[in-house]
């Protein structure tokens, strides 16, 4: 397969990454709040930056491949073609072909069928490729000329597991008036384990990433309190699993195969109301009344002031932020030109947290083509900059993009990220 555009492949984010995104810190809130913040959290925290429903068709010696395009990361798509399964990382040499946004096909020119694999990686507007491998998903392949079929997730019978192994057995959740008991058994070893809920059943690890991570370090039993009116699946796994990639999704041991659906009713079987709006006496009164002397929030009685007195409500603490990180590199003599000019912006701007002109320079540096190691540096920069911004979801992307890298301080920087998106 000839390329039409050669690339500089960015580094490779695992499968275990994304699962990563959903492991974040465990917070309490009301029940109330929790229906109201739900779909904003969801809809911050839900990347998919990789296509899906990839499908191939061999006629003759041409093999038609289709997909459907990420709507997170709507750059150009790179097809690369392999003679061997992609897992993990791409070959050094790989060279992709590059298709438009929104094209979702390819004809390629094959003239043995014995073995051929592909693998679809899609990029930002910016240039940035998200090198997500997916088996069965953004991959697939021909074998002996026939199309790869996905393995289903194996299937046992629930509650059997391996002599001497750690699993989780048994996962159900019960209904409880207005809440979700969930209740499963762990054989072997004790780990921590993280809980998760989905409108649809998790069948498979790839079903994570559009769960929602209800709490990690938990306990059997565990109670949940779901938005009413939708149907709610839940899957347990272990948190050692998900940092390794390692993970196994057993419908009926792990996963539920039931749905749990709240109906919006309390014992008495009367509607949970809606909240009410904040009124005072001024909103409150009617058209033709004088308010020009009524205040527009009445003090409290003596008696109801000393009530919440008591019930020492302390408020929530502001979210302590990282300090920035400089590489060393970048604190000495520059070697080259390129170096030199990102040396400058991180020694007049970044340092100096003037973070306006630190982004708009390192947009403008990154604009040009950079040598990897450089541009690895000044996107974990500009990562930091979107943190400090409150831009958490582009931080997200830019720490994605360079944790094959530095995995150890992208790490760090990626649990910052997602702690301030829950906070």
């Amino acid at each position: 397969m000839s390329a039409e555009n050669q690339v500089s492949p960015f580094d490779i984010v695992k499968f275990s990454d994304i699962i990563n995104i959903r492991m974040k810190k465990a917070f309490f809130l009301p029940v109330i709040m929790l229906v109201l913040a739900f779909p904003l959290a969801a809809q911050e925290a839900g990347l998919t930056p990789f296509v899906t429903q990839i499908k191939v068709e061999p006629r003759n010696n041409l093999i038609r491949l289709t997909w459907v395009d990420s709507p997170d990361a709507q750059g150009n798509v790179y097809i690369f073609r392999s003679p061997r399964p992609f897992s993990g990382t791409l070959p050094p040499n790989a060279r992709p072909v590059v298709r438009e946004y929104g094209v979702q096909q390819y004809i390629d020119d094959a003239d043995d069928m014995e073995s051929i694999h592909y693998f679809i990686a899609a990029s930002g507007l910016d240039g940035r490729r998200f090198d997500i491998i997916i088996p069965n998903t953004n991959t697939t392949g021909i074998i002996n000329g026939e199309p790869l079929v996905a393995v289903p997730p194996p299937v046992s019978v629930p509650g059997t597991i391996p002599v001497n192994a750690t699993g989780i057995l048994n996962l159900r959740a019960e209904l409880e008036k207005d809440m979700a008991v969930i209740v499963w058994d762990i054989t072997g070893e004790a780990k921590n384990t993280a809980l998760y809920r989905s409108t649809q059943q998790i069948r498979q690890p790839q079903d994570l990433i559009n769960a929602y991570l209800v709490q990690s370090d938990v306990s059997s039993p565990f109670v949940d309190f779901p938005v009413p009116g939708l149907t709610w699946y839940y899957a347990v796994v272990f948190e050692d699993d998900i940092s390794t990639g390692n993970i196994r999704i057993v419908p009926g041991r792990n996963a539920t195969t039931a749905a749990v659906v709240i109906d919006g009713s309390d014992t008495l079987g009367i509607p949970r109301p809606i909240p009410l709006p904040f009124m005072t006496a001024r909103n409150a009164a009617p058209d033709n009344a004088l308010i020009s002397d009524i205040p527009e929030h009445l003090p409290l009685r003596a008696e109801a002031a000393e009530i919440i007195k008591k019930t020492n409500v302390q408020p929530k603490t502001p979210l302590k932020l990282k300090n920035p990180r400089v590489f060393a590199v970048d604190l000495s003599e520059p070697s080259g030109g390129e170096e030199s000019a990102l040396v400058q912006i991180v020694d007049v701007y970044f340092q100096n947290r003037d973070w306006e002109n630190a982004r708009f320079e390192l947009e403008s540096y990154l604009s040009l083509p950079r040598s990897k190691d450089v541009e690895v540096r000044a996107r974990f920069y500009l990562g930091q900059i979107y943190y400090f911004y409150g831009n958490y979801r582009e931080a997200l992307l830019e720490f994605l993009s360079v944790q094959s890298i530095h995995p150890v301080e992208a790490a760090i920087w990626i649990d910052a990220v997602l702690t301030a998106m829950v906070y």
